[in-house]
């Protein structure tokens, strides 16, 4: 493996972290949190729950790798 091919795995990674976090922030300035939690509360919405529940799986789907990910090219974050 290449620092190069390293690098660019990192670099990778973490515009994904960032765009992750980023649909995190627009989530919580869209939905309402149920009072003392930080469970989402989307009430009637059956759109929003949709579009939660299938980025969610997503996310699940990539955090699974994540680890594989880590080993095979020796990140240590």
């Amino acid at each position: 493996m290449q620092k190069e091919e390293k690098k660019e795995v990192v670099k990778k990674l973490r515009e994904l972290f960032s765009s992750r976090d980023e649909f995190f922030s627009y989530l919580d300035s869209k939905v309402s949190k149920i009072p003392n939690t930080d469970v989402l509360d989307f009430g009637d919405d059956k759109e929003l729950k949709e579009i939660y529940a299938k980025f969610y799986s997503y996310d699940y789907s990539i955090r699974k790798l994540l680890p594989y990910l880590y080993k095979a090219y020796e990140i240590k974050i």
